[in-house]
């Protein structure tokens, strides 16, 4: 039987999968590696797909700092395994980065905040590693002030010169059924 599913996804800040989760009830992607720094989050996961009768990642559950996957011997075998998706079938990235550092109401860091920095080793992630299509999702507070817009103009620019052609959006979950109001880039 053919399955109905054409994109796998390499999930990342993946916390207890509620992004991953709307793509697979889209009904065309599956999950196929999860990467989460808080094992207490990972642990919900894995719980919530059991009883959901979802199937485990292929490549796994990875509970560990995204910025030691830029480490040579992980960044090489995060590639193969992308690559190694891409012959299958069409493979994404998604996630957002954890955003106190962008938001109004957060700290106000920016770039050189703790939680700013995993911006651009995410977008590092994906130049490296080169998937057909990646999601990025982050608060508005990346467009609101001079300083954060010109850190996201530089993450886009990486983007683009890696040959990624690039849409963006101010969305709010309002729009998508979802009872609260967030505003997401």
């Amino acid at each position: 039987v053919m399955s109905k599913r054409t994109f796998n996804i390499f999930s990342f800040f993946s916390g207890a999968g509620f992004l991953d989760l709307g793509f697979e009830l889209e009904g065309h992607y599956d999950v196929v590696y999860v990467n989460e720094f808080h094992k207490a989050f990972n642990d919900v996961y894995k719980y919530s797909r059991e009883r959901m009768g979802l199937p485990e990642p292929q490549y796994g559950h990875h509970v560990e700092d995204i910025t030691k996957l830029l480490e040579p011997e992980k960044i090489i075998l995060l590639q193969r395994q992308i690559e190694e998706s891409k012959k299958r079938r069409l493979t994404g990235i998604i996630g957002g980065p954890p955003c106190p550092d962008f938001s109004v109401a957060g700290k106000n860091r920016g770039k050189d905040g703790e939680n700013g920095k995993l911006s651009g080793t995410y977008t590092e992630i994906i130049c490296q590693t080169h998937p057909d299509f990646f999601l990025f999702e982050n608060v508005k507070g990346l467009y609101r002030t001079a300083r954060h817009r010109a850190f996201f103009e530089q993450l886009k620019n990486q983007f683009r010169v890696s040959g990624y052609s690039l849409t963006e959006k101010l969305i709010n979950t309002l729009e998508y059924g979802v009872p609260q109001e967030r505003e997401r880039i």
